[in-house]
């Protein structure tokens, strides 16, 4: 019998040259990377899932009602408090010259992280009054414990953002997932010791937090020195960056939401739920384009432009990932859902375009983040906001929840289309000062 020589053997030939082409690009660092952040985004959606079923199951629909209700109150006064400094701190550190700079750029954006969690905290106390006297929900005293503890609320997404300027990725993904896991743990030790109720889940949400920040501060070694000096330089580029970004994601964000809302008020609740559902199917998609922005997202400080194979990798993994949803999305459904979930099947097919466009702008965002151009990426998000607006009075009462969905997808094409232009506008500019005279 002849032996094959599997070096020389045409079949293998194609095989070898894809474990070959595979090992190269693990080989290199923006590559594992994103595949790290990557993966902690599906673990994420995992967890999420997870503590779903158990506060579903063992929180019970009042003290379930009563904590999405508070989460949701801290995550609103979240949005309208940021006024930027997240982005902006990470800009800073992804501009220090040395890691000694970089760590002392951490501390001075905990410290205000701190200061802006303390002040969040009094706003919610003095505001819980308000809150019940609208909402009428008899959860005065939840409100009040979730004011004394959402102060991490703050710290956990400015150090998410510093770590993101710092390329410090595995530091990220734990800031991304170990809240989650912390919470799932805490709360079956809870189960089976005693009973998971409201206020030990919201103490379990915002001290799960806490603690994983924490475990982030001594990982990136974080310095107190010259908090003075670099909490200036970060105000500083508020002004300039951070603000005007912040603005325009109050204008996108808030419409946005609003057209998700709205499907109760003009279907019902169902196909609200309907329309989750099919969100968190495609979510995969700009997940995978997140992480590659962040992955390159410090470099793009010192680059003219975007590498074309982000653009290429980007958009091959899009249309590979969509493909796959649009294929297997039913019977993803009926297995894990059952079939009185299908009719979120037809909202899949047109998120995978609001997805397609959302993904595409991720690494063309990043670049203008990176370069500071707040006021630009605020004019994108007033034109994506009139647009929601317009999704909510034209064909959110004609279509319902598909209405919504394709008014997202029509929303997040025409911040593509921002993205696009001010890229070029961008460039060519750069371009012009770097042109000799």
């Amino acid at each position: 019998m002849i032996a094959v020589d599997q070096e020389t053997s045409p079949s293998l030939k194609p095989l070898n040259r894809l474990q070959q082409l595979l090992r190269q690009a693990w080989g290199k660092a923006r590559v594992r990377q994103t595949a790290a952040l990557y993966g902690s985004e599906i673990a994420l959606i995992v967890l999420t899932f997870g503590t779903g079923i158990l506060n579903s199951r063992f929180l019970g629909a009042t003290h379930y009602g009563v904590y999405s209700f508070v989460v949701t109150v801290v995550e609103v006064v979240m949005i309208f408090s940021g006024f930027g400094v997240s982005q902006s701190g990470a800009r800073v550190v992804a501009l220090a010259k040395d890691p000694e700079k970089e760590r002392s750029v951490h501390g001075a954006l905990i410290v205000i992280a701190l200061v802006m969690g303390a002040c969040m905290s009094v706003t919610l106390i003095l505001l819980t009054p308000t809150i019940e006297l609208i909402f009428k929900t008899g959860q005065t005293e939840s409100l009040k414990v979730a004011a004394l503890i959402c102060f991490t609320t703050p710290l956990q997404l400015i150090m998410m953002q510093a770590c993101r300027g710092g390329n410090k990725i595995g530091v990220l993904a734990s800031l991304k997932i170990l809240p989650k896991a912390l919470y799932l743990i805490g709360g079956l030790a809870m189960i089976y010791w005693t009973t998971l109720t409201a206020t030990a889940a919201l103490s379990l949400y915002f001290f799960g937090g806490l603690l994983t920040c924490v475990i982030a501060m001594f990982s990136l070694r974080v310095r107190f020195k010259s908090v003075r000096e670099h909490a200036r330089t970060i105000f500083e580029e508020v002004k300039r960056y951070g603000f005007h970004s912040f603005l325009g994601g109050i204008a996108d964000n808030s419409t946005f939401k609003l057209n998700t809302l709205l499907i109760a008020g003009y279907v019902s609740t169902t196909w609200l739920g309907f329309y989750s559902i099919a969100s968190t199917l495609v979510s995969p998609m700009v997940s995978f384009s997140v992480s590659l922005s962040t992955a390159v997202y410090r470099s793009l400080t010192t680059k003219d432009s975007l590498d074309r194979r982000v653009f290429i990798l980007n958009g091959a993994f899009l249309i590979v990932c969509g493909s796959c949803i649009a294929l297997f999305v039913k019977p993803l459904i009926s297995l894990v859902l059952t079939d009185q979930f299908l009719p979120a099947a037809g909202l899949v097919y047109i998120l995978l375009f609001t997805a397609f466009f959302q993904g595409m702008y991720q690494p063309i965002n990043a670049f203008l983040g990176a370069h500071g151009k707040g006021k630009e990426l605020r004019n994108i998000s007033f034109v994506v906001c009139i647009v929601n607006l317009c999704v909510a009075f034209a064909l959110l009462p004609k279509f319902g929840a598909y209405g919504a969905a394709l008014g997202s997808a029509l929303a997040k094409f025409c911040e593509f289309l921002g993205n696009v232009h001010y890229y070029r506008k961008v460039t060519r500019q750069i371009a012009a000062t770097r042109s000799p005279a």
